[in-house]
C-alpha cells in the first residue's frame, strides 16, 4: 500500500504549495475571472456594443450638414451667335436639415453662382453697341440664393408617428439585445463562485478521504499483526483490507473531481492548464459571509427586462407597419431669396432683401392602391405584438415561480443544514468518546475507525449542503444583478 502514502504525501505537499502562494479569495478569483477570463469578456463586450448600438437612431433626428462645390469650363461650340464661345462658372452651396420628433422637416440653405463668360463678336460690331445702347449683357455675375423650407405630414407620420415608430422598433431590439447578453454575463460570474466553492469542497473532500485512508490503512496493519498472532481470525484481517481499498477508492474518485474541478476553475479565468497553487477560502468562511437580502417583490431580471423589449419592439413594428395604411399627405412651403449682380455684396445683399423673393406653397397627395395587403400586413404586425405580449406574460409567471422555487430552497437548505451540523457534532462527540474508550482498553480500533468514517461521512455531507446553500445565494444574487444595475 505505499502507493496510497505516495498519494497523500503528493495531496500534502500540493497543500504546502498553495498555501506557500497565499489565499485566493473569492473577490479576487472573479476580478481575475472578469480582467480575463472569454465568457465573461465576450458578454461584457456585447452589452457595452448593444448599447452604444442602442443610440444610433438617435440620428435620424440628428442635423445633416451638407457642402458642395464645382468648376464648369464650358467651351461647347454654339449655334446661338448671342452666346459666347466659353463660359466659366464657379457653383457652391451648403444646406442644413433636419428631421423633427413630432413630424416635420425643416431645410436651411444658402446657394452661389459665379459665371464669366465672352461675349461673341455680334456684340462688339457697331450696329449691335447701338441697338443696346450699352446695355450689353452681364458677362461676369454672382446669382445667390438663400432658401428656407418646410414639409409637415399631415396624415400619413402625423405627429412623428411612423418615424418614432421606426426608432423605437430598432432601439427595443437593441436594448432587449443588450440586457440578455447582461443577464449571460451576470450568469458567467455565478458559474465562477460555484467553480470556485466547488474546488474548495473537492480539495477538502481529497483531505477527508485521505485521512480516512490513512486511519484504515493502520488498523488494517494492526489487524494483520493481531492474526499473526492469532489474536484475530482471518476474516478480520480481510475486512479491514477490504475496507483499505474502499477507503482507496473514495480517494481515487475524490482526486479525480478535484482536478476536473481545477479545469472549470481554471478555465473561467482563461488558464489552459489545471494546476491551481493558490489556497481557497473554507466553505464556512465563505457562507459567514454570503447574504442575498430576499425581496418581498418580484425582482426584475434582466432576461425579464429583455422580453419586455422585445414586446416593445413588436409593438413599435406594427404601429410602424400600420402606418402605410393612410394616405401621404405633405403640406410644403419655401422661400428663396434671388440677387443676382456683378458684385458680390450687392447680389448676397439683394438676396436677403425683400424685392426679389421666390414664394412656394403646396401640397403633395400619395395613396397606395393596394390598401388591402397593407392592412394584412399590418395585421400580421399585431399578431406578433399579441404573440410577444403572452410570451411575456408567460415569462413573468416563470420568473415568479423560479423565484418562488428558490426561496423555498434556501429556507429547505438552511433546515437540512441545522440537521447535519447537529449530526456532525454527534458523530464528532461520538469519535472523540470512543476514542477515550479505546485509551481504557474498553473498545477496538476498529470500532473507533468506523465511528470516525461515521464522522468523516458526516462531515463531507455538511459541506455538500453549504455548497448547496451558497449555489442557492449566489443565484439569489445573479437574479437580483437586474435590481442593482437599475439603481446604479
Amino acid at each position: 500500500m505505499k502507493k496510497h502514502y505516495a498519494g497523500g504525501l503528493a495531496v500534502w505537499l500540493a497543500v504546502g504549495a498553495a498555501c506557500a502562494q497565499g489565499t485566493l479569495g473569492l473577490e479576487d478569483y472573479l476580478g481575475q475571472v472578469k480582467a480575463k477570463g472569454p465568457d465573461y469578456q465576450a458578454a461584457q463586450s456585447a452589452v457595452e456594443g448593444y448599447e452604444k448600438q442602442s443610440h444610433q437612431q438617435d440620428l435620424t433626428y440628428s442635423p445633416q450638414l451638407v457642402a458642395s462645390y464645382n468648376h464648369q469650363d464650358d467651351k461647347e461650340q454654339q449655334n446661338n451667335p448671342f452666346l459666347g464661345p466659353e463660359t466659366q462658372m464657379d457653383s457652391a452651396g451648403i444646406s442644413l436639415t433636419n428631421k423633427l420628433p413630432f413630424g416635420p422637416s425643416i431645410a436651411v440653405g444658402y446657394s452661389l453662382l459665379n459665371t464669366n463668360t465672352q461675349l461673341p463678336a455680334f456684340y462688339t460690331s457697331p450696329q449691335a453697341v447701338s441697338f443696346f445702347q450699352g446695355a450689353l449683357p452681364l458677362i461676369s455675375y454672382y446669382q445667390i440664393s438663400p432658401v428656407v423650407s418646410l414639409s409637415v405630414p399631415l396624415f400619413k407620420d402625423f405627429g412623428g408617428a411612423q418615424t418614432s415608430a421606426g426608432v423605437k422598433m430598432v432601439q427595443y431590439q437593441l436594448e432587449s439585445a443588450a440586457q440578455n447578453s447582461a443577464f449571460q454575463r451576470d450568469q458567467v460570474l455565478f458559474n465562477a463562485k460555484v467553480a470556485y466553492w466547488a474546488l474548495a469542497l473537492a480539495r477538502e473532500s481529497v483531505v477527508i478521504r485521505q485521512d480516512s485512508l490513512d486511519r484504515t490503512q493502520k488498523i488494517w496493519e494492526w489487524t494483520q499483526r493481531r492474526v499473526a498472532r492469532n489474536l484475530a481470525d482471518p476474516p478480520d484481517a480481510l475486512q479491514a483490507e477490504a475496507s483499505v481499498k474502499l477507503a482507496a477508492l473514495d480517494l481515487q474518485m475524490a482526486q479525480e473531481n478535484e482536478k476536473s474541478a481545477r479545469l472549470s476553475f481554471n478555465r473561467l479565468r482563461n488558464q489552459p492548464d489545471d494546476q491551481v497553487t493558490e489556497s481557497l477560502e473554507t466553505l464556512e468562511d465563505s457562507l459567514a459571509r454570503a447574504s442575498a437580502p430576499i425581496p418581498e417583490t418580484l425582482p426584475d431580471r434582466l432576461d425579464l427586462r429583455a422580453v419586455e423589449k422585445t414586446a416593445d419592439q413588436q409593438k413599435a413594428t406594427f404601429d410602424q407597419a400600420y402606418q402605410n395604411i393612410y394616405p401621404d399627405i405633405t403640406a410644403m412651403a419655401s422661400w428663396r431669396g434671388n440677387g443676382l449682380d456683378p458684385s458680390f455684396g450687392t447680389a448676397n445683399e439683394v438676396a436677403f432683401g425683400t424685392d426679389h423673393p421666390t414664394w412656394t406653397l403646396g401640397a403633395q397627395f400619395t395613396l397606395s392602391l393596394d390598401v388591402f395587403t397593407a392592412q394584412r400586413t399590418a395585421d400580421g404586425y399585431q399578431k406578433n405584438y399579441q404573440s410577444a405580449l403572452e410570451n411575456l406574460a408567460d415569462k413573468r409567471l416563470e420568473v415568479a415561480k423560479e423565484w418562488k422555487d428558490l426561496e423555498n430552497h434556501i429556507s429547505d437548505v438552511q433546515k437540512r443544514l441545522d440537521m447535519a451540523t447537529e449530526i456532525e457534532g454527534i458523530q464528532k462527540n461520538k469519535a472523540d468518546q470512543e476514542r477515550q474508550r479505546l485509551e481504557y482498553g474498553r473498545t477496538t480500533e476498529f470500532q473507533l475507525l468506523s465511528f470516525e468514517n461515521d464522522y468523516s461521512l458526516a462531515r463531507l455531507n455538511k459541506l455538500s449542503l453549504v455548497l448547496e446553500k451558497l449555489s442557492y445565494l449566489a443565484q439569489a444574487q445573479w437574479w437580483l444583478a437586474g435590481e442593482t444595475e437599475e439603481k446604479e
